[in-house]
């Protein structure tokens, strides 16, 4: 599992609008991503504003077109936000927000 953490996303870059099947817009923050080079594509964690327990995570290979994950990839998914949410680093940026 080749995983690399994208570099921070600066505050006006982390929104963005996904139009869901029905057509329907939605505006969602993003709280972090990552690429897996094996698959060639990149995973982004994303929230509804204000609502942080409303994270989900969707894919995308083309950074245009977003996927919901296999059962590998939601596993996957999950390593990769608990390592997030363990890094002593990131813990530091949260404090000081």
């Amino acid at each position: 599992m080749e995983n690399e953490i994208k570099e921070t996303i600066s505050e006006e870059d982390r929104e963005i609008e996904i139009t869901r099947d029905d057509g329907t817009v939605v505006r969602l923050k993003i709280l972090f991503t990552f690429r897996n080079e094996e698959r060639a594509k990149d995973y982004y964690f994303l929230y509804e504003n204000e609502d942080d327990d409303s994270l989900f995570c969707l894919s995308t290979s083309d950074g245009v077109s977003f996927e919901y994950l296999s059962d590998e990839e939601e596993d996957e998914a999950e390593q990769v936000l608990e390592a997030y949410n363990e890094d002593p680093m990131i813990s530091e940026i949260r404090e000081g927000e």
